[in-house]
């Protein structure tokens, strides 16, 4: 498939991110939350799966995307049955079937927006050739953990407390979800990014990707990232007066919820988006 058919298509996958964004802030939404978050997933998935071929080739790609699997279940599974390390809560049925506890579309929604993060902090690091080395070993993997949390921290208490796609069964302080959910996915996607990062490094990450030389092929993942804050941010002007009761019956204010998150997405997820395009726009290396 040519290039230009390619770019064409992960246009399409960032207008279709943007355009559930603004649906799913609507309140009326509300009853089909689910299908849009399935959707969403997928949409990310498949930009991954096509940028990240160009990028990386299949043979690194599939087992990128192995490591987040593997990784991103045994931590949820375990977190399910014990309370390590998110806290505990449990899935509905909200997002389809499952494998064992966990939801078959949160492997790939992990690895859609692992992806992005881990673009973007090559281009924060200015690690645009794309390499690992001895001195990004460890510091692109924490960099694009950060990135991940900040995506978290803007979605799940309107994901949990509001849509019940999952339920946080003893509640928790930030809109009835526990701080060890931070914690906890702050070091579930650092290890999936740490196993990538040594992964990439043995396998000799060093040929050369035309791709990274074209500024396009860099505001792609920036502006696919960015789509995905807006719904927090219409849902914080759209959100009526309203309140809504978590698992351990504690009443939170559903415009105080959306406005905080909101705030939280602009100043952490929009920040992260600005930097990067700034970065890209002024690299004189990218054509």
């Amino acid at each position: 498939m040519p290039n230009k058919t390619n770019e064409f298509i992960l246009w399409l996958l960032v207008a279709l991110s943007v355009a559930l964004s603004v649906i799913g802030a609507m309140p009326s939404a509300a009853s089909i939350a689910g299908s849009l978050s399935i959707v969403g997933t997928l949409a990310r998935l498949l930009f991954a799966l096509i940028h990240g071929s160009q990028r990386l080739g299949w043979r690194k790609l599939s087992m990128l995307f192995a490591i987040t699997c593997v990784v991103s279940w045994c931590y949820e599974s375990m977190s399910i049955a014990t309370g390590f390390p998110f806290g505990h809560y449990v899935y509905t049925a909200e997002l389809g079937p499952k494998l064992g506890a966990v939801p078959v579309m949160i492997m790939p929604a992990y690895f859609g927006v692992c992806y992005l993060a881990w673009v973007l902090a090559h281009v924060l690091l200015d690690k645009l050739d794309r390499q690992i080395d001895s001195s990004s070993l460890f510091a692109i993997p924490v960099i694009s953990a950060f990135i991940m949390v900040m995506w978290d921290m803007s979605i799940d208490p309107a994901s949990s407390t509001v849509k019940h796609e999952w339920i946080w069964q003893d509640g928790g302080s930030y809109f009835g979800v526990p701080f060890s959910n931070f914690l906890g996915w702050f070091l579930c996607v650092y290890t999936v990014f740490q196993f990538w990062a040594i992964y990439l490094i043995r396998a000799k990450q060093v040929e050369h990707c035309p791709l990274d030389s074209h500024k396009s092929s860099w505001y792609l993942p920036i502006v696919l990232y960015g789509s995905i804050f807006l719904q927090p941010i219409m849902a914080a002007a759209l959100t009526a007066n309203g309140t809504v009761t978590d698992a351990s019956s504690q009443v939170w204010s559903l415009k105080a919820l959306y406005e905080s998150l909101g705030l939280v997405s602009m100043f952490t997820m929009l920040f992260v988006v600005c930097l990067a395009f700034f970065k890209v726009h002024s690299n004189s290396k990218l054509r």
